[in-house]
């Protein structure tokens, strides 16, 4: 049962960072792009993703989760400056068909990366307090 909670785990996860990954992805010429949508399916990985997280209740997957998120954040960091040094050449030789994303969907996603951060580590801690009480009531319970 643990190894099918933490495939759980780890495919919402990755659900997440996916769909999160389309407030950055660049638009082809398209009516919608993908950033316009991503909000709402983001919101519906998360509805699932926290449940799933507090079934599995485990803070080493969480603390995995973290570096994850970190390296995440690095990457869109990389992107973040390829685009904003070749947003104008891609834009010349492309003939308005390639639209990399602007400054604003860098900032929402990683406003986004953030909510997940804050929730993993907010969930961590309290699990840990939880376990905690738990242990020091047991202390006290054994004491003659």
């Amino acid at each position: 049962m643990k190894k099918v909670k933490m495939i759980l785990f780890y495919s919402l996860f990755a659900t997440v960072l996916y769909i999160g990954c389309a407030f950055v992805a660049p638009s082809h010429g398209e009516r919608f792009s993908a950033s316009s949508l991503a909000p709402f399916y983001w919101g519906c990985a998360m509805i699932l993703f926290v449940p799933g997280d507090l079934w599995l209740h485990h803070n080493l997957s969480r603390f995995v989760a973290l570096g994850v998120l970190a390296l995440a954040g690095l990457m869109s960091l990389e992107y973040y400056w390829f685009c904003d040094e070749y947003r104008l050449i891609i834009h010349l030789n492309s003939n308005d068909k390639i639209s990399l994303a602007d400054k604003y969907n860098f900032h929402r996603y990683w406003i986004h990366l953030g909510i997940v951060a804050g929730y993993l580590l907010s969930a961590a801690g309290v699990s840990h307090l939880i376990k905690r009480k738990k242990s020091l009531e047991a202390t006290v319970a054994n004491v003659p």
